[in-house]
């Protein structure tokens, strides 16, 4: 029997001052034996008050996000604020959005998952079987003991560091500057 449970969050309390989930003795265990490095306890986040901090607290309180992005039948990929939040928060994740959205992640020099479990999902154009996949995910995750989750979330350190630098030494500043020039640019008077 897994010792790890899925949450289901109720519309009604998902306010992060109320601190719900840790009132789980589960949660608050795995919470409270995280090592400080990974854990939120410790957490610094010198972009506090950016549009992405509003659910810092709830992000770190979980072992691995699932990225539902705002489309997931689409031919296109594109990452949204969705798609960062796990990255700020030093957490893993899988994404439900259309195929190519992992791929996409990489080419802008995030690095996923693969070593730790079978990213092929990202390829699979077949609506059902795509998600089918994500569950596979999911579910072999929910066999791990709490030992097991925490042994792999040490492992995937390095790529849980990586993607929390690029993001805060490259993404960030690079996504600005392209607003930036891009809402420049639209301010330019057109002639056509």
């Amino acid at each position: 029997m897994s010792n790890l449970r899925l949450i289901v969050v109720e519309p009604d309390r998902t306010r992060i001052n109320d601190r719900w989930l840790l009132k789980d003795p589960y949660i608050k265990e795995l919470v409270t034996t995280m090592p400080e490095n990974l854990s939120f306890k410790n957490f610094n986040d010198k972009f506090v008050n950016t549009p992405i901090d509003s659910n810092i607290l709830l992000g770190q309180q979980a072992f691995l996000h699932v990225v539902t992005e705002t489309v997931y039948n689409y031919p296109s990929t594109f990452i949204t604020e969705k798609s960062i939040k796990p990255i700020i928060n030093k957490r893993p994740f899988v994404m439900v959005a259309p195929p190519k959205s992992l791929a996409n992640i990489r080419s802008l020099g995030f690095k996923t998952f693969d070593k730790f479990w079978d990213e092929s999902y990202d390829n699979i154009l077949d609506l059902e079987k795509r998600i089918l996949a994500i569950v596979d995910i999911i579910d072999w995750l929910c066999q791990k003991s709490l030992e097991d989750i925490q042994n792999i979330c040490l492992s995937m350190s390095d790529v849980l560091n990586y993607n929390f630098q690029f993001y805060v030494e490259h993404f960030q500043k690079n996504e600005f500057q392209k607003l930036n020039q891009a809402c420049l640019k639209n301010l330019q008077p057109r002639y056509d």
